[in-house]
C-alpha cells in the first residue's frame, strides 16, 4: 500500500461536517477501503446509543465517491459530483454503531457503464465481523465541484 496523496476532502464532493470518513485504508481503480471512528463528535451520534445503523449507507456512498474522486484526480480533472440512486438489500446487523467502534468500510465495483455503477459494499468491525452489507447504485454526473 502506498501513501494516499490527497486529503479526503480533496477527493470527495462533500465539505466540512458532511465528510463522514476518517481515513483511507487503501484504494484501487474499482475498489476502496476506508475507516470511520464512532465518536461523540460523529454526525448523527445519539448519546447513549451511538450512530444509527442506517447511516452505514452514507459511509458506503462516500467510500464510492472517494473512488470516483481518486479517478478524477489521477486523470488531472476536477472531482465530479455523483448521486446515490438507491440500494438493494441494505442489511445492518446492528441498530447502532456504538461509541468507540472503528468501522472498516469496503466497496467494490460490480458493474459500470461510465455514468451508472453498482457496488458491492460492506462494513465490518476491527475484528472483521460483518456489521452491514448492501449493493449500492450510483450515478456519476459531468458536473464538477469547480462548477
Amino acid at each position: 500500500m502506498t501513501a494516499f496523496p490527497w486529503s479526503i476532502e480533496e477527493v470527495l464532493p462533500h465539505s466540512g461536517g458532511m465528510v463522514l470518513l476518517d481515513a483511507v485504508v487503501d484504494v484501487g481503480d474499482t475498489w476502496a477501503r476506508t475507516s470511520v471512528r464512532i465518536g461523540e463528535d460523529s454526525l448523527f451520534f445519539e448519546p447513549g446509543s451511538g450512530v444509527p445503523g442506517w447511516v452505514g449507507i452514507e459511509y458506503m456512498a462516500q467510500t464510492i465517491a472517494l473512488i470516483f474522486g481518486v479517478q478524477s484526480r489521477r486523470a488531472g480533472e476536477d472531482v465530479r459530483i455523483g448521486m446515490l440512486l438507491g440500494t438493494r438489500r441494505y442489511e445492518a446487523d446492528v441498530a447502532y454503531f456504538p461509541l468507540g467502534l472503528e468501522l472498516q468500510v469496503h466497496v467494490a465495483e460490480a458493474w459500470q457503464d461510465g455514468t451508472m455503477a453498482v457496488f458491492d459494499c460492506g462494513i465490518e468491525n476491527e475484528a472483521g465481523s460483518r456489521l452491514a452489507t448492501a449493493r449500492v447504485n450510483v450515478y456519476r454526473s459531468d458536473m464538477t465541484l469547480a462548477g
